[in-house]
């Protein structure tokens, strides 16, 4: 080996006295067959590779064993208090199975699965609306297991989570309206027409009640941090303020809350605010978020990618539902 060169595996036979063959078969942790290694051959070639500091081609060893031990998580972004707790989930669990978690933003995801860069994938980034997906499809067909989140997608192959929000939104406007008149929303795109949609739930439930929609009482953050804490604001300051605000995702939620310390408002007692989504991030705020969402999922949705790597799920796939509540916390009254 020369100098300031990263080890080989020929450096580990040859320091060892074996061949490439002996070390591929030891480092890959293989049992039974029809090769047998001695275990003092085996305690040598693994003192060799401690000794040499040699680190395993991880993609290498995944090619020619058609595995890679990784597992991607696809997400929108790490600042949505959702997408981090799943990321985080993930990067928790995975390891003690044996797999290497790789955070994937955005579209990102599409090209790395299609090129063979994982064995599995929890894909958490999809409009809403999203009823089949070309690449989903394609990576069912190969045999990728997959674990889609997802209101309106079937399982074919895959596996589904199913966020099941209509109930638990709901609950949440008419628990609003029972107190309030003036409830504004800081929702996370322009309305998409959708029955179902987070708005259109908030426009339903002020008509339910007899309260018209407001719309210098709605602003839309283009679910970005600064633009939902500007709106925050902006609400506040309002000669006639709301004294509720309803959040299609926890994370304009918690920009709420941080907008209405900055003025000085007391939460909940001067502004009750509440989001969707139940994150852990909501969970831990001080105080507590009141939020839309389903119990915790993201250890669940992590199970059952792991389930479908093992074969423990049917071909076809499975529909996982998940109901959402509405949990109160710290950030409404009552």
């Amino acid at each position: 080996m020369s100098k300031g060169s990263k080890p080989t595996i020929r450096d580990v036979a040859t320091a060892a006295n074996v061949s490439l063959t002996t070390v591929s078969y030891v480092l890959s942790g293989r049992h039974g067959g029809t090769t047998r290694i001695s275990q003092p051959t085996q305690d040598r070639v693994l003192a060799a590779v401690k000794e040499l500091g040699y680190v395993p081609n991880q993609a290498a060893r995944g090619m020619r064993r058609g595995k890679t031990d990784v597992v991607a998580v696809a997400i929108g972004n790490l600042e949505w208090p959702w997408d981090r707790a799943l990321a985080t989930a993930a990067a928790r669990i995975l390891p003690t199975h044996g797999y290497q978690p790789v955070i994937l933003l955005g579209d990102d995801w599409r090209k790395f699965m299609m090129s063979g860069g994982a064995d599995g994938v929890i894909i958490g980034y999809f409009p809403e609306a999203t009823a089949e997906d070309a690449t989903v499809t394609e990576l069912a067909r190969r045999g990728v297991a997959q674990v889609v989140i997802s209101g309106t997608m079937e399982p074919a192959g895959f596996d589904v989570l199913a966020p099941e929000q209509d109930a638990g939104l709901k609950e949440c406007m008419e628990f609003l309206t029972a107190s309030h008149r003036r409830i504004a929303c800081i929702r996370r795109a322009e309305p998409s027409g959708r029955r179902k949609s987070r708005f259109a739930a908030y426009a339903a439930g002020l008509e339910a009640v007899g309260i018209g929609l407001d719309e210098s009482l709605v602003r839309t953050s283009q679910h970005r941090p600064d633009l939902a804490y500007q709106s925050a604001l902006e609400l506040l300051q309002l000669p006639d303020r709301p004294t509720a605000i309803f959040a299609t995702d926890d994370m304009e939620a918690l920009q709420a809350v941080r907008a209405a310390f900055r003025l000085g408002l007391r939460v909940p007692e001067d502004i009750q605010i509440v989001g969707v989504g139940n994150s852990t991030e909501g969970q831990q705020y001080d105080p507590a978020l009141t939020t839309v969402g389903p119990e915790p999922i993201f250890d669940r949705v992590v199970g059952m990618l792991l389930d479908r790597l093992s074969g423990a799920t049917p071909v076809e796939g499975i529909r996982v539902p998940a109901a959402w509540k509405l949990h109160r916390r710290g950030t409404t009254l009552g």
